[in-house]
């Protein structure tokens, strides 16, 4: 089974959604930025520098926020949703092709990857 980390990152009570582009999974869907965890490292870990490879951004991990199997046709996927908090004033985006600052009430409002859906709710409080 495959394993994710996926950061959660709240500023100024808005959360960071990415949207990915062509090919891959998901095309064009978005979903919180992060990766899959390599061979010997700690989700925290793995969330930090998937976080330094997509946004060339700094973030400490605070908390795993939910954590969840996703089966899709293919695949199956362990994901760690973790809370972090972004240390860089600047991000750049590198794997996605957009980024956007929401508000838990407008969370809904984008067409996401559909594992990240279930976060998404949660965050929302629906």
């Amino acid at each position: 089974m495959i394993k994710v980390a996926a950061a959660i990152i709240e500023k100024d009570g808005r959360f960071l959604l990415c949207r990915r582009g062509p090919g891959g999974n998901c095309p064009f869907l978005w979903e919180f930025p992060g990766g899959k965890i390599e061979e010997g490292e700690s989700s925290f870990d793995a969330v930090t520098r998937e976080i330094k490879e997509e946004l060339c951004a700094d973030i400490v991990p605070q908390k795993v926020f939910c954590e969840y199997k996703y089966s899709y046709p293919e695949k199956e996927i362990y994901f760690y949703f973790i809370k972090a908090k972004l240390l860089s004033e600047k991000i750049t985006p590198t794997f996605h092709v957009e980024t956007k600052w929401l508000l838990p009430d407008e969370l809904e409002d984008l067409e996401y990857c559909p594992a990240d859906l279930s976060t998404v709710r949660m965050l929302k409080g629906v």
